[in-house]
């Protein structure tokens, strides 16, 4: 058996928002386990209350993975966004669990604060989104913030858009990740082995590399992953 990856998404997303990379890595790796783990207040957790901070997110994360068993073994992190933010929060804390963590598109208060992670185009799109009532309006935004791939486009905003209505991120949930995010400051250093993935012509605090290019993505995991 290989390693185990553990799969942390972003900003209000959930398990769902994976799509077609999951498969992918999982076929890519097929002697390894995938698992994704939502943050407090999104998916299998919805009703759970999101932290204001980024340890305490650090915590309850933790105390999913060992209710399922899953820091018997070292593990590979792999974070977009927030969910990044967490695995170097992850790492920093509690590095002899873990064999490394590969990131994506993510940042720190401290490289670069919140309001300068965002064009003015993209935090007004955020701002209008909060003032959206209609999913499939908000979703479509989304879309067009954080991905490139027109070609997905339409695929992807019905995805988002069903994911919404089956399990809707409460504001709550998204004011409190955001409070966590903006205060956070990245380690000095990371004792383990890290991979740190960006994309270029972002809009927002990095597009969505696993949506965009999910088996570029895929391929640049293996390949780190299989020289630990």
């Amino acid at each position: 058996m290989g390693a185990t990856w553990v799969m942390l998404r972003g900003l209000g997303r959930e398990s769902g928002h994976w799509g077609p990379f999951l498969p992918a890595l999982e076929a890519a790796a097929p002697d390894s386990e995938v698992v994704t783990l939502d943050l407090p207040g999104t998916g299998a957790r919805l009703h759970d209350r999101a932290p204001r901070t980024m340890r305490e997110t650090v915590d309850r994360v933790r105390d999913e993975a060992s209710a399922r068993g899953l820091l018997r073994e070292r593990l590979l992190l792999f974070g977009i966004s927030l969910g990044g933010m967490v695995a170097m929060e992850w790492a920093s804390a509690h590095p002899e669990e873990l064999a490394g963590v590969a990131i994506a598109a993510s940042s720190a208060s401290d490289i670069a604060p919140l309001l300068k992670r965002f064009s003015a185009l993209g935090f007004a799109n955020v701002v209008l989104n909060r003032l959206t009532r209609d999913p499939v309006r908000r979703q479509r935004r989304l879309a067009w913030l954080v991905s490139n791939r027109r070609d997905l486009r339409d695929r992807v905003v019905r995805e988002w858009v069903q994911i919404e209505r089956d399990r809707p991120v409460s504001f709550q949930t998204i004011r409190a990740q955001m409070d966590a995010a903006s205060s956070w400051k990245a380690p000095a250093s990371l004792r383990v082995p890290s991979l740190f993935l960006v994309g270029r012509k972002d809009r927002l605090a990095g597009h969505d590399l696993t949506t965009d290019a999910p088996e570029w993505v895929v391929d640049r995991c293996v390949r780190w992953a299989s020289r630990l």
